[in-house]
């Protein structure tokens, strides 16, 4: 099985690749689509247009099995966590096996030590960063994530090896950070976003490989 692994798309944010997300949908080719986090971008007041009602429309169309892991901007879905509606289901962690490799796949926001954790004040933050995004048009996402990235240690990836060294892959998005590390005893994969990179992960056959769209 092909399964396709995507996160932190943040549809309906400022700053979202809506063209290139349908895009990738329309083109790529996959048995899965694991939706591993923030695909809507609800605590940022999203604003929706005619692209994002193309992307729901493949999404509706797919006959493939989707999973939707919730992460910490689509925290609505909450109360979801376990039901399907036709071939979607919706889960907090996903977890199987692909040719003897057991697998985890989390959208990795409890890994994170840092404001996340208060969800009144990230509404009240999401909400003035998405009016200075909109009327500056100035990308405060990349920005903070690049910042995150320099500090480091609010995501520790040694912790979440240890955390997960009960199975052989273990699979995030959250932090923005495209990359594969391969440790001894697990291999760790971030599927990066979709508001600077542009990046995902294909798995087939128990092997993870790191994609770019062009």
């Amino acid at each position: 099985m092909r399964r396709l692994i995507i996160s932190d798309l943040h549809i309906g944010s400022f700053f979202s690749r809506e063209k290139d997300i349908l895009s990738l949908l329309k083109t790529e080719k996959y048995d899965e689509l694991i939706l591993a986090g923030d695909i809507i971008d609800f605590i940022r007041i999203p604003k929706f247009t005619n692209l994002t009602i193309e992307i729901f429309n493949v999404l509706c169309n797919l006959t493939i099995p989707i999973i939707y892991v919730i992460g910490n901007h689509d925290i609505a879905f909450t109360s979801f966590v376990g039901k399907e509606i036709n071939n979607l289901k919706f889960l907090k962690t996903y977890e199987f096996t692909d040719n003897n490799k057991k697998i985890r796949i989390e959208h990795g926001d409890d890994y994170d030590n840092y404001i996340i954790k208060w969800e009144y004040l990230m509404n009240i933050i999401c909400t003035i960063a998405n009016i200075i995004e909109r009327f500056l048009n100035f990308d405060l996402t990349n920005y903070w994530e690049k910042y995150r990235k320099n500090q480091r240690k609010n995501i520790n990836i040694e912790r979440i090896i240890q955390k997960n060294n009960d199975v052989d892959i273990f699979i995030m998005g959250h932090t923005h950070i495209p990359e594969i590390i391969n440790e001894k005893k697990l291999l760790y994969c971030n599927s990066g976003d979709w508001v600077q990179h542009k990046s995902y992960l294909i798995l087939e056959n128990g092997d993870v490989s790191l994609k770019n769209l062009c």
